[in-house]
């Protein structure tokens, strides 16, 4: 059985954005058996979902050491990832275009080829709508990403005002910044704090709809099939959006959507 490892180290986007890439190696060596190495936990996620046959820390391979990690290395037929002194084949992650998504221009550097969109998605698409909270994630791994504070909590009072549930989700960034959860929320607002991503992954699977910034939740909750608004205030949204006919995107490089186009963005996505 040939044997694949892919090395993709990272934020927990980054991870999820070598799916595509992973799904599309697997059909191109029919039988292999896939590994991911990166931050684990969010190596984890693609595992849980059958995306990888194994996740593992990309320190185990000692790739500091490129002797070492070659020897360690070497049980895989092939092995492609980040690290050029220690791989077959090596990305260039800094080289992307504007229009197309990264998760594509991953995959064609090592002339993969995956199903498009198809291979973005950890869960098929919904049949029905879900019946449960909103949710909402005001943050991102950069402060540049975020919608503004007084944006979020305008479009929670709407939700709340419709007699929705809102689930609001906060990471270990958020804490740190300006913990998010001091905020004058709508009273029925619960928190979903520091989850490890792969119980995360299970409480969005349940979320009526999702509104998120650039950020690795919000490509999560989107793979998920929830239907997502992704709001973009920094980055070029044609590369870094999720995709999908139940995402919609609001915002793009130095254009802050404001709340009714958000709002109108999350109608579309869900029809509410």
């Amino acid at each position: 059985m040939t044997r694949i490892l892919v090395i993709r180290r990272g934020g927990l986007g980054d991870t999820l954005l070598t799916a595509p890439l992973l799904r599309a190696l697997r059909r191109q060596h029919d039988g292999a058996e896939v590994h991911l190495a990166g931050t684990r936990e969010f190596c984890d996620v693609l595992s849980a979902y059958g995306i990888v046959d194994a996740a593992h820390s990309a320190e185990d391979f000692l790739l500091w050491i490129p002797d070492r990690a070659r020897q360690r290395l070497a049980s895989f037929d092939l092995v492609i990832g980040d690290e050029p002194d220690c791989v077959q084949h090596a990305f260039d992650l800094k080289s992307h275009v504007s229009g197309t998504p990264y998760a594509l221009q991953l995959a064609r550097q090592i002339g993969c080829e995956p199903a498009w969109p198809a291979d973005c998605q950890l869960l098929p698409p919904r049949a029905t709508a879900a019946s449960g909270a909103m949710v909402v994630a005001p943050g991102s791994g950069g402060v540049e990403k975020c919608w503004p504070a007084e944006h979020w909590l305008a479009l929670a009072h709407r939700f709340h005002a419709q007699g929705y549930d809102l689930q609001v989700v906060i990471g270990p960034v958020e804490i740190e910044r300006a913990d998010p959860r001091a905020w004058s929320w709508p009273s029925n607002t619960h928190f979903v704090v520091e989850q490890e991503p792969v119980r995360l992954a299970k409480v969005l699977e349940g979320a009526r709809a999702f509104v998120g910034n650039d950020s690795g939740t919000t490509h999560l909750a989107a793979m998920l099939a929830v239907p997502t608004v992704a709001i973009f205030v920094a980055t070029d949204a044609s590369v870094w959006a999720p995709v999908g006919a139940h995402v919609q995107v609001a915002g793009n490089v130095g254009q802050l959507p404001n709340v009714n186009e958000v709002a109108s963005s999350a109608a579309l996505a869900w029809g509410g």
